[in-house]
Formats: C-alpha cells, structure tokens, sequence
C-alpha cells in the first residue's frame, strides 16, 4: 500500500473522532422538562430550519429571556410554565434561572463550533461597553437583575437632573426593585420627570396619581398626564388612554376615542394594541373608524411637522 493512501485510509478513520471531539467541546444542555430533549444537533436543525441559520437572533432571544427572568426573579415573583400551568418562584426559579444561563453559554458555543461570527445586539452593547452613556449603564444593570447597583448609578444622575435617571429611580421605589417599595419617594421621583416634559416621566407620574387619586380633581389631574404623554407620541400612554375609554371607569365610555388611540398605540408597534383593536372593531361603527383614522392621520402628519 502507498503512503498515500496509509494518509488517506487514516485520515476517513480519523473523521468520526475528530467529530466527536468538536461534539465534546460544547457541554450537554441542561434537563429541563418543558425544554424536552436538546442535543446538538437538534439544536443546530432548529436554527437552521426555523431561523435560516441566523445564530445571532437565536441567542439574542434566549439572552433577552435570561434577563427577563432574572428581573422576574429580583421582583421576588414567579413565572407561569404554559405547559405545566405550574408556576416556579423562590428556590425554582434561582435553578431554572442557572440552567437558563447554561443553555446560553451552550447556544454560544455551538455558534462559534458551526463558525458564526456573531454580531447580535447584545454583542455589539458589550463591545461598546465603554461607550454607553452613564444612564445606560444603569439599564444594562438593571436588565441583569442588579437592582442595586442601576440605583447607583441613577441616583446621582437623577440629583443632577436627567429626567430619564429619575424616571428610572420612581420605578424601582414603586416597585421594590434593590429597594423598599415606597411610594412618596417615587411619586417625588417622577413628579421632577414629568415637571421636564418626559413622556415616560409624565405617564408614569399620572398612572401613579390615577391609582392614588381621591377626588375626581385628583383623576383629572392624573388623566391629564397620561394624555399630556400620550400627545408626546408614548404608546404605553396612548395605550393607556384607549384603555381608558374603553372601559368608562373614569371617563364616560366612548369605544369611538378609544379607537383613535389604540390606533396610535398600534402604529407605535405597542404589543398589547393589536388584542384591543380586536374588541374595538366589533364595537366601532365602519363610519366613526373612518373618522377616527382619518384623525390619527391628521394627528401624526401635525406631530411631525
């Protein structure tokens, strides 16, 4: 036999080890019931088949649930497993959050095996790490659960005056985030937010007067925040307006006015919009829908003049 083909021949005996070498360098995915059985490969056909081999949106998605469950965790609730309808917290929860993290490093890992070069968003927040303002490095703080430390960083910012730090900071304090839920800290918080014309400032500080108000004074005031905000083009308050005509809770009913702002809300591609336009549609008129797009369109052509 020529030496050839002895380098040949060992070369096709070689093939299956070197396989599973590259196999070995990524771990084993975690057991998670829900999850089901994930290996490699099944995982490499699914974002081949379902995501066009796009790794970088795959990861993306799994790292944006790894920090969503890890904020659920840090506001001490739980999740709901839509398969099981079990809902995990505590203990649970801190181990699903643990395999969650496993089966990201793993994701990553078979991307860099299958030769990827990755360049998703979360990628490229860490390559510009240096270059993030002050206030984002408190979001991407609090994106990873450390409460604590975004109030850190927001808190002197907020004392300086950035009306989005104090936005930020009425958050945790309504909420209990790295901190003592408490509300005249965030109502004081979010009063200087909206007092500088903040969209977000301003529907947070009126959502917040809403729930507290007393006297129908009170709800006017708050009403009028959320409106104020929601004419700044902040679909979470043009959302909230649809909302509230809608229900005729604190206004007189008018499915009509709350057509007109679901529009705007679903225009700003806000996630819930798109379930109320379903209800409105069945309860608007063909005529006051034409009336209240044919408003929406007048409203956005003034707001971007």
């Amino acid at each position: 036999m020529s030496s050839r083909l002895i380098i040949l021949f060992s070369s096709i005996l070689m093939l299956p080890l070197l396989t599973s070498q590259a196999e070995a360098e990524c771990p084993g995915y975690p057991q998670v019931s829900w999850w089901g059985s994930l290996s490699h490969e099944g995982v490499r056909g699914y974002v081949n088949q379902k995501h066009g081999g796009d790794w970088a949106g795959y990861l993306d998605k799994w790292s944006r649930q790894l920090a969503t469950v890890r904020t659920i965790y840090g506001q001490g609730k739980g999740i709901k497993i839509p398969s099981t309808g079990v809902t995990i917290k505590g203990m649970q929860l801190s181990d699903y959050i643990g395999k969650l993290a496993q089966r990201v490093d793993i994701n990553r890992c078979l991307s860099k095996e299958t030769g990827v070069e990755i360049k998703s968003k979360s990628t490229k927040s860490a390559d510009k790490k240096l270059k993030v303002t002050p206030f984002g490095q408190g979001v991407n703080a609090y994106r990873a659960g450390d409460f604590k430390t975004a109030r850190d960083i927001w808190l002197p910012l907020a004392i300086e005056g950035n009306e989005k730090a104090q936005n930020a900071l009425g958050h945790l304090y309504r909420k209990g985030l790295g901190v003592e839920v408490d509300l005249a800290v965030s109502r004081n918080w979010y009063s200087k937010s909206a007092a500088q014309n903040d969209p977000v400032g301003l529907y947070s500080f009126g959502d917040l007067s809403r729930r507290e108000a007393k006297t129908k004074a009170e709800m006017a005031k708050a009403l009028g925040l959320i409106e104020q905000s929601a004419n700044l083009n902040y679909a979470g308050a043009q959302y909230a307006m649809a909302q509230i005509y809608h229900q005729g809770k604190e206004v007189p009913a008018d499915d009509g006015e709350a057509y007109f702002w679901n529009l705007l809300a679903q225009g700003n591609k806000y996630k819930k919009a798109p379930a109320l336009m379903e209800i409105l549609d069945k309860s608007v008129s063909d005529i006051d829908k034409d009336i209240q797009s044919e408003r929406a369109r007048e409203w956005l052509a003034n707001l971007k003049e």
